[in-house]
């Protein structure tokens, strides 16, 4: 028993010991989101993360070197825009992303509600239907005993 208990004290122990924390940021979510957030010039209407082209290889590896060399991510947006001057690099947003969120809820709300009333509607007649053929019986039953008290 004093084996088991020493074995879990170390276990929790052990479970409980902090993490060791890094001090430098985690390049490779820089990178991406770089990547993910810079059009590219390379392929119409797609991100550098998404581009096949060998050139847009060849810049999501300049970016990867200039955020380990630890250039701050402005400086690195500005040095891909001095690459191609004439071309918009930023995303543009997306004016209609709320639409979909609000057709979903409109929807599951529509749909709650109809099933809400079919579920109500199915219950409530039952049920009075039960309650009108127990009072038939009732009324039988008493008529039966008023008639044989006469």
């Amino acid at each position: 028993m004093m084996r088991i208990l020493a074995i879990s004290a170390l276990l929790f122990a052990f479970a409980c010991a902090p993490a060791p924390v890094e001090d430098a940021p985690d390049e490779g979510r820089q990178v991406q989101t770089i990547v993910r957030n810079t059009a590219s010039p390379f392929c119409p209407g797609k991100t550098l993360n998404s581009c096949p082209s060998p050139k847009a290889g060849e810049w999501r590896r300049d970016i990867r070197e200039w955020v380990v060399d630890g250039v701050p991510e402005p400086e690195i947006r500005d040095r891909l825009q001095a690459r191609v001057p004439g071309f918009d690099l930023s995303i543009p947003p997306v004016k209609s992303g709320w639409v979909i969120p609000v057709i979903a809820l409109a929807l599951s709300t529509l749909w709650f509600v109809v099933m809400a009333r079919r579920f109500r509607g199915r219950g409530g007649k039952t049920r009075r239907v039960e309650a009108h053929a127990q009072d038939r019986n009732l009324d039988a039953r008493l008529e039966e005993e008023l008639a044989a008290l006469d």
